[in-house]
């Protein structure tokens, strides 16, 4: 066929294939795919691309011929000498620029491509091309140095390819090694990426005074685009493990700028930061138009990276203060002028970016080396900013940010990214250094307050408000929060008096509104105190208390401790404990400066709060709900809890010195600390029967009262009071108002109730417990079991009452009886959680009671099996057993506890096979009831290689693989039938229990599962390489590698198993369709090609097998599989030496391959 046929026949390809959906078959699309493919593997023609290139009006066609030619250039690459490579090269960039502004993006992208990966190969092979050989890296610094201004954006254009193809995320087109790729790359950063840095910075130099028109600007413009991707690169120096970073770093952002020590010069000698704050001053000195405003924010965007200086630059301390001092000279130089701020609202969110990189990239200590008033300068510029931040991120009708901003997130995350860089700064910095310092604190915190309050009876609406945003402020904003109650805590002393003083004011207000004697209540007044109340408690407690993990010893913060202790001079220390209890017997008293006259700020602190919960409980008592806030109850409820974990019954011992006030009011020991453990219990009580229909109350009050009871101190004193054992009896019996709470909150507080009782060593509690809570529910659960087997009994027996038994048997399956069993079983879940709290002798005393009521709950599972709500409580309680219980289990009682499992296995696979439902929403409860399973286990395979127990015996009558595979064998079907591996969380539970297992228990595999479950099995397998992400497709292999393993250990016993031979076909699938067709597993090359290497020790012939079909579907690879198999030779032995060593040469196979196979 001659070349305009071809032209022909792939134009109407072109238009078959570009043609609109409705207008052209699935089919006639397939067909015109097939013709462009096949062109593609046609033989290497330049001559006929070149026609196609040039006479085409099909910019489709032209797209496909220099992907053509592209993929026969890397294909032929060792064929083709070195004069047509040149005339490729010559040729593409003269049809390129000649036809530079007609050219389609993508044809024009394609085009340079190939230039780049030329160039690319030719560095690869350095050694063996003269110095001009590399045309395109000349023709790149020709085209950059060029005065005519086409010429240049061409250059820019090129450049950009460069940059595309130097990147690792398309590193692979060039058919390169991964040690060719780094070889290149680095070479490519050391030279033709510092010059051309170096050419875009004389161009803008050179222009910069002489920008005038917008096509200056926009040249401007391209070029800054430019200079941000150089520094935003990521360098060969910044990686120790080449073959590991290079797969890993795709798609991965770094802060860090790390160029080579080649770039000394450019970065220091040329002054290359100072040159950037020049280029922003010459552009502020224009007339502003958003335009020129635009390329501002472009030079802040380089400075930002520029602050994120790292590496073999400034490796020792000198050069990394010398790099500091000098960019923070300029920075305020730049923005602080004659002490007033100069920036515009815009900037703001990329000079944050500047300080917080600055602060983190060369940490606290390295500022605090600055000279000290260039320190207060900074700090002032900071200052400054934050203060306009926080009082322009306010929504408000003249908000300038959001005028500029159209995203508010945008200036909230701008503000907390500016406060994240003070809280580094603060935790670290010698605070009393710096004079400015603390009125720059007190101002940030005052400007927080003003605009969080309303301040003067201003009732205007203050909060910063995200749209259909419904978490709760505290969680919102939680950032801000620990910022300023880092700041409160560092001028405590003016902080926590101003706080207190605010709190009382306004629950003054509160409580005279209550006893205002009109009937009109002034609703925005009203709202205004209840908002001011909430943020104060927010503020307040965030300036007294840290934040923790959850199993995080929770302390006073140092600061609180300090100024408690100074105060001691002067204070009256009865007065101080003497007032919390008067607050609390006279509500009314007013806590003028008179009352509070003596006490300590904490003290204080405590009181204001302790009266404003008492005004909450008198106006519930009065019946004046219109006055109470359900969001300051949720804030009151959360300062106590926080207030309990972090003060109540402190250890002195933990601190180097104590306030004596704190250790009276709150240490261990002391009467004001049973005092108030006591009254945050009633307050508990108070809240579940104000509150009971607010879940956001209930589920702090729940929390509360869960810390009181994991705190040994404050639970050695709830237990002895009788509120406690009415709420536990309240709880169990599920009595009002407890029956209006949601059921998670009811297991908390079960929790709660449970740790108080295993965590006290007296047998007259632990009897209590056992008679007043376990015991009750063991006897109702008994109950409930036995009468249902009764009058299945009688039933069965056909007796004369068989209706009337029937009739009582379906009283069980109504609404009150089904919510009494869940509630019943969500009990035993939190008595697990609670007990999982406490000692390992406390969890196996709760197992060893818990014989019978196993037993029962299974008899209840088999019986409600119908039942989703029911079916999941119970297999969350067995997979709460497996994870908190299981690895404190002496042996006799784990095989105990896998029989209970297997029952529970083998009752939900008789109720489930075949099973259908018109049930709504049955989808999504069978799918929550396969997760929980699967959870559960996965928690028991734990027990391998987790073991608290006391007893070190080996004897077991169940071995934990063989339970966890009739679990999985109970899965798999029902995972099968209804795809549930396309829903991610049960994914990754399954692959991470497949892998587990056959890690620890590949002979079950092999010894339990038939034909055709160890089929199934395999075959999701197979499913997660296809369609998953890495996480899965590496627990996929590890399951192969693993399984492939215990092959090899029978192999070389001689031991033979039919099911041996089924993991043979991923040999194949992996070579055939992992390594050839796709770069699925690019990024986890060392486990494929560990995975491969076991198989082909297990199946060598096969191996073989697979390599001769290869050399009969291409010719040309007959010399790399050959080399391969020399390599890899005739009967491999697995051990890791060996491996790592096929893990090497298998890398260069597979590159290779791609390149010769067009892949």
């Amino acid at each position: 066929m001659d070349m305009e046929n071809i032209r022909q026949v792939l134009e109407d390809a072109a238009q078959i294939f570009l043609s609109a959906a409705h207008t052209i078959t699935n089919e006639r699309r397939r067909e015109a795919e097939k013709v462009f493919l096949q062109f593609r593997r046609s033989q290497f023609s330049l001559d006929l691309y070149r026609y196609l290139i040039e006479h085409s009006s099909s910019s489709y066609v032209v797209y496909q011929t220099l992907t053509a030619l592209r993929e026969g250039i890397v294909k032929e690459w060792s064929s083709l000498n070195d004069a047509l490579k040149e005339q490729v090269v010559q040729y593409l960039l003269s049809y390129v620029y000649s036809h530079y502004s007609t050219l389609s993006v993508h044809v024009r992208e394609q085009a340079l491509q190939i230039l780049v990966v030329i160039n690319k190969r030719r560095k690869a092979q350095r050694a063996q091309m003269a110095k001009n050989g590399f045309t395109v890296s000349l023709a790149l610094t020709n085209l950059l140095q060029s005065t005519n201004n086409q010429e240049f954006e061409f250059g820019l254009t090129l450049l950009n390819a460069f940059i595309n193809e130097y990147s690792f995320s398309n590193a692979n087109e060039a058919g390169l090694t991964v040690e060719q790729r780094h070889s290149v790359k680095r070479d490519f950063e050391e030279n033709e990426l510092k010059t051309v840095l170096e050419l875009l910075l004389n161009k803008i130099q050179s222009n910069l005074s002489s920008i005038s028109s917008s096509s200056d600007l926009q040249l401007f413009s391209s070029i800054l685009t430019i200079i941000e991707k150089i520094l935003l690169w990521n360098f060969s120096s910044s990686f120790s493990n080449t073959r590991r970073t290079m797969e890993s770093s795709n798609n991965v952002e770094t802060i860090d700028w790390r160029p080579p020590i080649s770039w000394k010069q450019l970065v220091f000698d040329q002054q290359l930061v100072e040159f950037f704050f020049h280029i922003y001053a010459t552009l502020k000195s224009m007339n502003e138009t958003k335009i020129l405003l635009q390329r501002r924010c472009q030079i802040l965007r380089c400075l930002s990276q520029l602050a994120c200086l790292n590496g073999p630059l400034i490796s020792d301390e000198p050069c990394r203060l010398r790099y500091l001092t000098t960019f923070s000279y300029y920075f305020v130089q730049t923005f602080l002028i004659n002490s007033t701020l100069t920036i515009n609202l815009i900037e703001c969110f990329d000079i944050s970016n500047i300080i917080s990189n600055l602060i983190t990239l060369f940490t606290v200590k390295g500022f605090c080396s600055m000279d000290n008033d260039l320190c207060n300068s900074f700090l002032q510029l900071m200052s400054q900013i934050t203060i306009l931040l926080c009082r322009t991120t306010i929504i408000s009708s003249n908000n300038q940010l959001d005028k500029i901003i159209e995203d508010p997130t945008i200036a909230k995350e701008t503000f907390d990214r500016l406060l994240q860089a003070w809280s580094r700064l603060l935790y670290g910095i010698d605070f009393g250094r710096f004079a400015n310092l603390r009125s720059f604190a007190i101002e940030i915190f005052d400007t927080y307050l003003q605009t969080h309050l309303h301040i003067n009876d201003n009732y205007e609406t203050n909060d910063f408000d995200l749209a259909d945003n419904d978490e709760d402020d505290k969680d919102l904003f939680s950032e801000q929060l620990i910022c300023i109650g880092l700041f409160g805590r560092h001028i405590i002393d003016y902080a926590l008096p101003l706080l207190i003083r605010l709190l009382v004011d306004r629950t003054k207000k509160l409580y005279n509104m209550m006893n205002n004697s009109s009937s009109n209540i002034n609703t925005k007044s009203l709202d205004a105190i209840n908002d001011d109340l909430h943020w104060l408690l927010l503020i307040c407690g965030h300036v007294l208390t840290e934040e923790y993990d959850s199993d995080e010893q929770k302390t006073i913060p140092e600061a609180v401790m300090n100024f408690s202790r100074e105060q001691v001079k002067y204070c009256d220390l009865n007065k101080c404990v003497q007032i919390a209890q008067h607050i609390l017997q006279q509500s009314q008293l007013d806590l003028s400066d008179e009352i509070m006259h003596g006490v300590s700020p904490v003290t204080q602190c405590l009181v204001a709060v302790l009266k404003l919960s008492e005004t909450e409980r008198h106006l519930c008592n009065k019946g004046q709900f219109e006055y109470i806030s359900v969001q300051v109850a949720v804030s009151l409820t959360w300062f106590i809890r926080r207030l309990a974990a972090n003060y109540l019954g402190f250890d002195e011992q933990s601190y180097k010195d104590v306030s004596q006030i704190l250790l009276i009011l709150l240490g261990k020991g002391s009467e004001m600390l049973e005092f108030l453990t006591n009254y945050f219990l009633s307050k508990v009580i108070t809240n579940l029967q104000m509150w009971a229909s607010e879940s956001d109350v209930i589920r702090e009050t729940a929390d509360l009262f869960v810390t009181l009871s994991m705190k040994k101190d404050s639970s050695l004193i709830i237990i002895k009071n009788d509120l406690f054992w009415t709420l536990a009896n309240n709880v169990i019996t599920n009595q009002m108002p407890i029956q209006l709470i949601n059921e998670e909150y009811k297991r908390l507080l079960i929790k709660g109730i449970t740790c108080t009782c295993l965590n006290n060593s007296s047998d007259e509690y632990r009897l209590h417990f056992d008679r007043s809570i376990f015991q009750i529910l063991n006897q109702r659960l008994h109950s409930i079991v036995e009468s249902i087997h009764t009058l299945i009994e009688q039933i069965k027996l056909n007796t004369n009452n068989k209706i009337h038994c029937t009739n009582a048997l379906q009283t069980f399956y109504s609404e009150n009886v089904l919510s009494q069993i869940s509630t019943l079983i969500n009990s035993y879940c939190g008595l697990i959680e609670g007990g999982s709290r406490c000692s390992s002798e406390q969890i196996t005393y709760l197992f060893e009671h818990s014989q019978q009521t196993l037993q029962d709950i299974l008899d209840l599972f088999d019986f409600y099996h119908n039942y989703c709500d029911q079916v999941q409580i119970i297999l969350e309680l067995f997979s709460l057993y497996a994870e908190h219980v299981l690895i404190y289990l002496n042996q006799n009682h784990t095989n105990i506890f896998y029989k209970y499992i297997l029952r529970l296995l083998q009752i939900f696979t008789k109720c489930n096979y075949g099973k259908k439902t018109k049930e709504i929403n049955a989808d999504e409860d069978f799918n929550s009831h396969i997760y929980t399973l699967l959870n559960c286990l996965n928690h028991l395979l734990a027990k391998d290689f987790i073991d608290f127990s006391n007893e070190n015996s080996t004897n077991t009558d169940v071995n934990v693989g063989d339970v966890v595979l009739y679990g999985l064998i109970i899965c798999l079907p029902l995972i099968q039938l209804d795809n549930l591996l396309k829903i991610p969380s049960i994914s990754i539970c399954y692959y991470k229990l497949a892998s587990s297992l056959c890690e620890q228990h590949s002979d079950c595999i092999f010894r339990l599962l038939n034909p055709d479950q160890y089929s199934i099995f395999l075959s999701t397998i197979k499913l997660g390489l296809d369609n998953y992400d890495n996480e899965i497709c590496k627990m996929c292999l590890e399951t192969i590698q693993n399984l492939t393993l215990y092959t090899i250990k029978q192999q070389k016993l001689n031991q033979t198993n039919e099911k041996i031979k089924y993991l043979e076909h991923f040999l194949d699938y992996l070579l055939q369709e992992i390594v050839i067709t796709t770069t699925t597993l690019s990024d986890l090359f060392d486990t494929l090609a560990g995975t491969i290497y076991t198989l082909i020790c297990a199946y060598p012939n096969q191996f073989y097998h697979i390599l001769g079909q290869m050399k009969q579907y291409d010719e040309n690879l007959s010399i790399i599989i050959d080399k391969l198999a020399n390599d890899t030779g005739q009967k491999p032995d697995y051990n890791r030496k060996a491996k790592i060593s096929f893990t090497v040469k298998f890398e260069s196979f597979v590159t290779n391959l791609r390149r010769i196979m067009k892949k």
